[in-house]
């Protein structure tokens, strides 16, 4: 197995635990409903980041466009935690 095809299961692996992390383990009823939808989010905003880098190839892109997923990314993940915590 190569380093290209290694690198997409490893990424993979880690979106389908993180997947089953955040809808699993934070519904438990020991957690706070509150702690559990900020972790959900920021695990989400985790995963766009990886599908960004590695799916859909911004690793290869240009630094400002590769800064601009990143902001966009913290931007979007941010205001929905902010508003959800208003």
């Amino acid at each position: 197995m190569n380093a290209a095809v290694r690198s997409v299961l490893l990424v993979w692996l880690v979106l389908m635990i993180s997947t089953a992390a955040s809808t699993w383990w934070f519904t438990q009823p020991m957690f706070d409903p509150v702690v559990c939808t900020v972790a959900v989010m920021l695990i989400a905003a985790v995963k766009v980041t990886l599908v960004m880098t590695h799916f859909m190839e911004l690793r290869g892109a240009p630094r400002p466009w590769q800064l601009a997923g990143l902001i966009w990314v913290l931007a979007a993940a941010g205001t929905v935690i902010a508003f959800y915590l208003l």
